[in-house]
This record gives C-alpha cells, structure tokens and sequence, in this order.
C-alpha cells in the first residue's frame, strides 16, 4: 500500500494547539534524556507562550507536514548568528523536528529538511546546524542518514549533589 504524499506548510498563529501538541510530545518521547527528561508540571502553559511567540517571529519558521489532512510532523528553523570569531557568521538552526510514531520512515523528516534548507538558502544561509540526543539511536540513525555530522557533544555535572 503507497501512503498519500506529505506538503509541508508554514505553521501559523492558528496553529498553536497541534504546535504545542507535537513538540511536547517531542519533549515526552525523549522522558528517559537528562536534560529533556525534566518536563515541567506547567509546561503545557509556557510552551503556549514561548510558541506562540516563536510562530510570530520573522528571524524563524516552524513547518507542520500534512498528510490526508493530519499533521504528522514538525521543525522549526530559525537564523543563528555565530560566533564572530568562525565562520559561517550566520547559519541555519533546526530544532524540534518531530514525526509522529506512525508516520516514521515515510520521507516526513525528509521533507521537513528540504523545507528548512529551502527556506535557509532563501535567506542566504549556507549550512543548517541542530542538535539530537546521544540516547535515541532511532533519531541518531535517521539524522545519520539525511548527512548531519556529529561535531561536538554537550555534557552536564549536577553541582552540590542536585
């Protein structure tokens, strides 16, 4: 059986309740991490905020892919300023990219890129950058798959024994 094709589409202001949706679930599909692991009891309210705000910025755009009229995926991708020491001194950041459990391994996260790239490449952006866990092999696995390099990794240290 073929699946319907995926379009990808700017997310809007009328969008907000599948963005928040999706990128908590996001948050939740990595509860083991320990950094993403750490979810708020409100976090639900701040994500409202916090992406209401981001869907209204002009420096950054979040894509929803749909497929037969259901939202199966998520990124978002926003214009980052390097240090002004390397180059590139800009570059593209993408983040949050979510496909739902059932759409995976469907070219979703693929067309996702493609939007993100196309829309840093209007921007006149060279290079895409984003971070993954080190504990989600699925995810290491497809980001391997589509060229992203791993180049640096982030640790943590709780201090004072928290």
């Amino acid at each position: 059986m073929t699946r319907p094709a995926v379009s990808i589409r700017p997310a809007t202001a009328a969008d907000l309740d599948v963005v928040v949706a999706l990128r908590l679930a996001l948050l939740r599909e990595h509860g083991t991490n320990a950094v993403y692991g750490r979810l708020r009891d409100d976090a639900p309210a701040r994500a409202r905020r916090l992406f209401g705000t981001q869907l209204a910025s002009t420096a950054e755009v979040t894509f929803l892919a749909e497929r037969d009229g259901e939202t199966v995926g998520i990124a978002r991708c926003m214009e980052s300023t390097g240090s002004p020491l390397l180059d590139p001194p800009r570059y593209g950041y993408l983040g949050s990219v979510y496909v739902v459990p059932d759409a995976r391994r469907a070219g979703v996260m693929r067309a996702l890129l493609a939007a993100g790239e196309a829309w840093c490449a209007r921007r006149g952006l060279g290079e895409l950058r984003l971070h993954s866990t080190a504990d989600h092999a699925g995810s290491n696995a497809a980001w391997d798959a589509l060229g992203f390099t791993v180049i640096e990794h982030l640790r943590i240290r709780p201090i004072g024994g928290r």
